[in-house]
């Protein structure tokens, strides 16, 4: 009889989380669907078809599409439900999988074999009534269902036979259990696997278990084995198989016993403390976890003792069993430590796997919002005329060089610590081989070595393999330390880039441009260097001499894998064959293979850019037309896809509708309060009708893309809509705290005039960038100019009238007073209009009180009179006090005609001269 689903549906803690997860998924791919069917249906029409293609290549549409397609995965664990998440247990032979699950689902689910056998994947998920039967590994049922009385699954099911490990068909069959338990309630099923690296067929399918929907990976590890290669090799593999997974780090066997605390003369307490954090330190070491955290802060690390905690569980049974529940003594244990510690790791467990489902949802929507960016930031390129792409060119040209600088030094580093990488290896053979002989005879051998189903031989075989990982881990340990404090110090590619870039134009086109070598060299230093003692360790192996026992060499007991001499013997062969020059050598040579590899990576992303801008040199009015009426299209799908993400990055935030930071025409501002209430953001909320969204995702994309250290960022957007049917929306754009306006600080401070020219001076940084980009603010007042609480930071708002130079058209926008005459007389007009603009802040700044305006504009009595005052050329009267060099720019900056006007670089120029000259 075949069990529906449907039948063991849960509904408990993650019920809503899925449903909003599978609702923004969906969305995800919709804005995905849109986009890409925008760009190949309309934009493409307006494009020559080479120019199309090439396009097309340049986004990496499949790319972006694979990882979305990953969020609607099956599982591959035999499951005819594909939208469940699972909790993953992984872990090496005898680490305590099997306990760990029992009492996580507290009972006896799981069998817990005392010795190594070939194992199926185990599948449990809830159900009112308890049952198992076999999936193959298409999912289908095979034979019949077995509904039991008790829950525990027998081993002999699971367990395989000798004759049945070579059956593909038995191997990848995944046995399912419908459980009653209230940890299953809350939505997610538990997949008990087998070990890795024990069969090809068994590691295919647990990688399957792994590489499914929604995976919550916890990897189980054996405190008194430690991080050992072969967890080394598991955690590599699986970070393999799901690319950006996040793991569970599980510490189990923590516990001490009496004999062990004497025999080490050491409190339980510190013994528990010491192997903590050994496995921790270790993960650190190895990049797993960030060298910023603690065993305190790390929310995917936890100790634990699943036989401290059955034990507790067993006696709690046998009161209820007997009708003699103690309850001093049942509250007793339910405050000792390893229960409350159990507590925290279901709690623990939750909360990590509604991390994991924010970071699929803000994976994917990062690397959509990237292709619309790009997409975006063609558009403008395309609108633009040859003089852009000719500059586009240039910033091309200068990233390659630079490339090209950066590979040639780093090739450099490599081969100058070639004498310093034999030096640190004779040191470690000379200095540190007594010391690690030292160890090898006081080892200890983990749990999982021996068993009493394995021959002689084979015990011998995993001793000498134990003392070579011990072996290997100091000398990874070695090399290390050697990197990280010597050898390697200078090769961060990316602060070399920083150094070289120094001279380089930073306008946004070049900082979309660097992003191709950033990803061509995408393996971060902690990476490359795993990578490579990786490969230190695999011809270590290579090398080794065949394990033979030294003939006439007396042993102090039958079995010598615990004589000391024994141990000395094995570590001193496995030394001996280890050349240092060939593996200093095969160090370099993969270091260099490494870096040939990025350098031919980057050339291929830069070339196809090279294309596109050659191709892109001509640009008709028809094109254009069709650019200008698709870019707010592709904007609004950026603003959603924003939206999707900032429900989870923003979740818990809330606007605090109390702090009110300032109006304006477009909406109210508000502080943002954290998930502790504390202020962290500042939201625009804005009231808008459908056509106008177009605008407001035009301000979110530029706002949110264009990163300096002037102007405003946008980090998120939220959008709200009252009722399906209409057609008004609220949108909440969530941006940098900052502490007021320029107009209001001067209003209410009277600020020393060297201050007030420094955010002038910061103003005109803002235009420069803005203006190197190739885009137009249209609304440059000291109203949209915020500054900091302690005025060190100085940041122009407000894109909402932002334009790209082959966007613009006559339509008059902007504030009256800071109009340029050209906008009011309905003229063409280019980035010089901002700088008037500017030219009358700096008037309003040297006045300083924010209560006294130009004289044509205090008797003139409507906004029409003003605007006509300014089409007649009247400009503000010189202030008493006012530099001649101040009131030139002035003059400069307002001139009637444009071509006139300073640039704003040359603006930014002549301020800091002028600050520079005022005393402090």
């Amino acid at each position: 009889m075949a069990i529906s689903q449907a039948e063991a549906q849960p509904i408990g803690f993650l019920d809503q989380e899925l449903a909003e997860f599978r609702s923004n998924r969906d969305l995800i791919k919709e804005h995905l669907d849109t986009t890409q069917r925008l760009l190949t249906e309309s934009f493409s029409k307006a494009l020559s078809p080479e120019f199309s293609e090439k396009l097309q290549e340049s986004l990496k549409f499949e790319d972006v599409r694979q990882k979305v397609n990953q969020l609607y995965r099956g599982n591959q664990t035999g499951s005819s439900d594909s939208s469940k998440p699972c909790i993953i247990i992984v872990g090496q032979t005898k680490s305590g999988k099997s306990s760990f699950i029992n009492e996580l689902l507290g009972g006896t689910f799981v069998a817990q074999s005392q010795s190594p056998c070939t194992a199926r994947v185990t599948r449990l998920t809830y159900s009112d009534r308890i049952y198992v039967l076999v999936r193959s590994k298409t999912g289908e049922q095979i034979g019949d269902v077995q509904y039991l009385e008790k829950p525990t699954i027998e081993e002999d099911l699971v367990k395989l036979k000798d004759e049945d490990r070579e059956n593909d068909e038995l191997i990848s069959s995944t046995v399912e259990a419908g459980i009653k338990c209230e940890f299953l309630r809350h939505g997610i099923d538990i997949i008990d696997s087998p070990g890795l690296n024990e069969n090809s067929s068994l590691d295919s399918l647990t990688l399957g278990a792994i590489d499914s929907f929604l995976p919550i990976i916890i990897y189980v590890i054996d405190s008194n084995s430690g991080i050992t290669i072969a967890v080394q090799k598991d955690l590599t593999t699986i970070k393999k198989t799901v690319l950006g997974a996040e793991v569970f780090y599980l510490v189990t066997k923590m516990d001490v016993s009496k004999d062990t605390e004497q025999e080490a003369n050491q409190p339980a307490q510190e013994i528990e403390e010491e192997k903590a954090e050994r496995v921790f330190s270790k993960l650190q070491r190895l990049g797993y976890i960030s060298p910023n955290e603690t065993r305190d802060t790390c929310n995917k690390f936890l100790c634990v003792s699943c036989w401290k905690v059955r034990g507790f569980r067993r006696k709690k049974e046998l009161m209820i069993k007997k009708n003699k529940l103690d309850p001093e003594a049942l509250k007793e244990m339910e405050n000792s430590k390893w229960v409350r510690r159990f507590e925290e790791v279901k709690t623990r467990i939750l909360k990590f796997a509604q991390d994991q489902f924010r970071n699929l949802i803000v994976r994917s929507g990062d690397e959509l919002m990237h292709i619309q960016s790009e997409i975006l930031t063609l558009f403008m390129d395309r609108a633009t005329n040859i003089k852009e792409s000719n500059l586009r060119k240039e910033a091309l040209y200068q990233i390659k060089s630079l490339e090209q600088e950066t590979y040639q030094q780093s090739k450099s580093i490599v081969e100058k610590n070639r004498d310093e990488l034999l030096r640190q290896a004779g040191l470690f053979f000379a200095e540190r081989k007594p010391l690690i002989l030292d160890e090898v005879r006081a080892l200890k051998y983990s749990e999982s070595v021996i068993s009493a189903d394995m021959s002689q031989k084979d015990i011998e075989k995993k001793c000498v393999d134990e003392i070579h990982a011990l072996i290997n881990d100091r000398i990874i340990a070695s090399f290390f330390d050697f990197f990280k404090n010597h050898g390697l110090k200078g090769f961060d590619l990316k602060n070399l880039m920083a150094e070289l870039e120094k001279d380089v134009n930073p306008t946004p086109a070049y900082q979309v441009l660097k992003k191709t070598m950033l990803m061509s060299y995408s393996v971060s230093l902690e990476e490359l260097k795993l990578s490579c003692l990786g490969f230190i360790i695999f011809k270590i192996k290579f090398f080794v001499i065949k394990i033979v026992t030294k003939p006439g060499l007396v042993f102090s007991t039958s079995t010598p894998i615990q004589d000391p001499k024994w141990k000395k013997y094995q570590a001193e062969k496995y030394l001996e064959a280890i050349n240092k020059n060939i593996l200093v050598e095969r160090l370099i040579t993969w270091l260099k293979e490494w870096l040939e590899k990025q350098h031919r990576e980057f050339l291929d992303n830069i070339a196809s850019s090279e294309q596109l801008v050659e191709s892109g040199m001509k640009l008709t009015e028809e094109e254009r037309s069709e650019i200008k009426s698709l870019f707010p299209r592709v904007a609004r799908l950026h603003m959603l896809t924003m939206d999707v993400i900032s429900k989870y990055k923003y979740r818990g935030f809330r606007i605090d509708t109390e702090g009110n930071l300032g109006s304006g025409a477009q909406g109210e501002v508000f502080r943002v309060l954290n998930e502790s209430g504390e202020p962290a953001l500042a939201a625009k909320r804005i009231v808008s009708d459908e056509p106008s969204l177009d605008d407001i995702a035009t301000e979110v994309y530029h706002s949110s893309v264009l990163e300096h250290d002037n102007l405003v960022h946008v980090v998120g957007v939220r959008l709200h809509k009252s009722k399906p049917d209409e057609k008004r929306w609220t949108v909440e754009i969530y941006m940098e705290l900052m502490c007021c306006d320029a107009w209001n600080l001067m209003q209410r401070h009277r600020l020393p005039v060297r201050q007030r020219l420094k955010i002038g001076l910061e103003l005109a940084k803002a235009l420069q960038f803005l203006h190197s980009s190739e885009l137009i603010h249209r609304d440059l007042k000291l109203a949209n100019v915020l500054v900091s609480e302690d005025l060190r930071q100085v940041k122009l708002s407000d894109f909402g009238l932002v334009k790209s130079t082959g966007f613009v058209n006559r339509t008059l926008v902007g504030t009256p007073i800071y109009l340029a005459p050209e906008l009011v007389r309905g003229e063409s007009y280019h980035t010089s209009a901002d700088v008037f603009s500017l030219g009358i802040a700096l008037w309003y700044l040297f006045e300083g009180t924010g209560k006294r305006h130009p004289e044509y504009v205090e008797i003139m009595p409507s906004v029409g009179a003003i605007l006509l005052a300014s089409a007649l050329d009247c400009r503000p009267t010189r202030l008493p006090n006012m530099s001649d060099q101040l009131w030139d720019l002035m003059e400069s900056c307002w001139s009637g005609t444009p071509d006139s006007r300073p640039t704003a670089e040359e603006a930014v120029e002549s301020l800091q001269k002028i600050v520079d000259s005022l005393e402090s």
